[in-house]
């Protein structure tokens, strides 16, 4: 017997048929993705509607013969159908003996496989689908729509998740109403007339303890009053609970339903850019893409209040974990993915994303956002397919601006601020042989700023509002408070300056003051960034289509 079972099982096991036929059967009754689900879906709760509509109108009306003979034959038929191909599909019993074949425990592995199908059989769902097979049981039917409303079902599963809180409740409840209904039945059992057993004496309990209050049983003696009083109390406690356990269930579940319909939608997008992160770059990148309109950005962020924000500014927006190999894979289903954008401001984060995209898509196209330079070999490592320094880009835009300005002009320039935002540029405009001066008002900046071999640095005093007059010449703007830079640039003009004055700016929102303040020009990090990024973008897709 046992060969024959083994012989059997290889034989399934190589059948391209059968495995066909049951991928085909476990996609239509389990796959919310599987593009004919919805009809089968709709066929069944169509017949559980059918078949209760006929329950209640054969309690009150005569209904036609040939009615009552569908609901009892076709529809349980159906059922009893539905309920086979569940069971079949819930385990691959040909694969455990194949994989199994070498073990000389026939018995266990047999109980094995008998275990597995009757953890099934007992399971909450099977049991509903096997009940309402029966006609008896037809109302049964209305609780096997877990199955085809996916929404519901959802909902149940997060309830499931709550199953330890849910199981204490049960414990605590049945606790509470069997002692407060034992003590009302020892202080009211003869003294009140509708007080006639144990059972209604549970029953007031359980009545009072959910605070419904039917009123057919009461107390009457000033024991018994105080003992419902405890019992209403409690209940209001309990009540809170089991809405507390609840919200929190469907809060988080609410949230995963949302980011299926995001990730349902993406999927019919076409020439999608995932963007994960919505900081100042990813909305900057975000807004030219849709101005654009080939390319359909779809926004992942863990940050709830970022995430709400890409809401509101009308885009598909994934709340998750950007790294997750599961989502990034589930993105790749469907082949629509132009590009990927990683711009967190972590680079451990970028680069864990950019691993896991090519892990899961080895022709995955990501680009990033470099945030500290000496990390540029980590992320060569990874062949990421174009990387982005925002400092770098408006650097060198800078450069080449303010060095065409001198050549023509032949004025000096002049920066308030040596840091992060200038001091590439400065030093590339030194290299140029370009003399400039710098103000600075933190005596670390202004002390490297010497240390470079600057010779015009001037250190302000930071408690005095003073700004030096400036006759002509270039001036740039590039103090890291964005607040001191709009202060210079409009004392500068309140002075009678007429020159250019530019501004390097990494903050979106101050540029309007920036230029209401005077500024001529501003080089904004976000905006060419967000530049290059999406003309990394269109230069691929251009090299993919030749």
């Amino acid at each position: 017997m046992h060969d024959f079972i083994l012989k059997l099982s290889h034989k399934i096991d190589g059948s391209v048929r059968y495995q066909k036929t049951k991928s085909f059967f476990r996609a239509l009754l389990e796959d919310v993705n599987y593009p004919y689900k919805k009809y089968f879906d709709g066929f069944m709760i169509a017949l559980i509607v059918i078949s209760i509509s006929i329950l209640i109108l054969s309690k009150s009306e005569k209904i036609p013969e040939w009615l009552v003979e569908f609901d009892l034959y076709f529809i349980t038929a159906v059922f009893a159908l539905e309920y086979l191909l569940r069971l079949w599909i819930s385990h691959d019993i040909h694969k455990y003996i194949v994989s199994t074949s070498s073990e000389k425990n026939r018995s266990e592995r047999y109980w094995s496989i008998v275990k597995s199908k009757l953890r099934y059989m007992i399971s909450l769902p099977a049991l509903i689908d096997l009940i309402a097979i029966f006609p008896k049981f037809r109302i049964i039917r209305l609780l096997k729509l877990y199955h085809y409303m996916h929404g519901a079902s959802s909902l149940f599963n997060a309830l499931l998740k709550k199953r330890f809180e849910f199981i204490f409740l049960g414990y605590m409840l049945l606790g509470v109403t069997f002692t407060f209904g034992s003590i009302f039945y020892l202080l009211e059992y003869g003294v009140n007339e509708s007080l006639g057993s144990y059972l209604d004496a549970i029953y007031w309990a359980l009545v009072t303890i959910s605070t419904v209050g039917y009123g057919d049983i009461s107390p009457v003696t000033e024991l018994g009053k105080v003992v419902s009083m405890f019992g209403i109390i409690f209940g209001i406690a309990m009540i809170s609970f089991v809405t507390s356990v609840m919200v929190s269930a469907f809060s988080t579940r609410f949230g995963e339903l949302r980011n299926q319909d995001s990730i349902n939608s993406a999927n019919k997008m076409q020439n999608v850019v995932i963007i994960n992160g919505y900081g100042h770059l990813g909305m900057t990148i975000a807004k030219k893409l849709k101005i654009h309109k080939s390319y359909e950005p779809v926004i992942i962020e863990m940050d709830e209040e970022k995430a709400k924000q890409a809401l509101e500014d009308g885009y598909n927006v994934i709340q998750a974990d950007g790294s997750s190999a599961k989502l990034i894979k589930t993105l790749y289903e469907r082949g629509n993915i132009t590009a990927m954008l990683t711009l967190r401001s972590s680079d451990i984060n970028n680069i864990y994303f950019i691993l896991n995209a090519k892990s899961v898509h080895a022709d995955s196209v990501v680009y990033t956002r470099l945030n500290q330079i000496e990390l540029r070999p980590q992320y060569e490592a990874t062949q990421v397919d174009g990387l982005v320094e925002p400092y770098d880009v408006v650097d060198t835009k800078a450069f080449h601006y303010l060095k065409n300005h001198y050549e023509v002009e032949k004025k000096n320039i002049n920066f308030f601020g040596y840091n992060n935002k200038s001091e590439h540029i400065c030093k590339m405009l030194k290299k140029e042989g370009i003399d400039i001066t710098i103000y600075e008002i933190g005596n670390e900046s202004f002390e490297a700023a010497k240390s470079d071999g600057f010779r015009n640095v001037i250190l302000l005093d930071q408690k005095s509002s003073e700004i030096p007059e400036i006759k002509d010449g270039i001036t740039v703007c590039a103090m890291n408070d964005e607040a001191l830079n709009v202060y210079v640039s409009i004392t500068l003009r309140a002075n009678g300056f007429t020159d250019e004055i530019v501004a390097l700016s990494d903050t979106k929102e101050d540029n309007r003051k920036l230029l209401l303040s005077g500024v001529s020009k501003i080089f904004d990090m976000y905006d060419e960034s967000a530049s290059q990024f999406v003309e990394m973008i269109e230069n691929n897709v251009k090299r993919v289509q030749k």
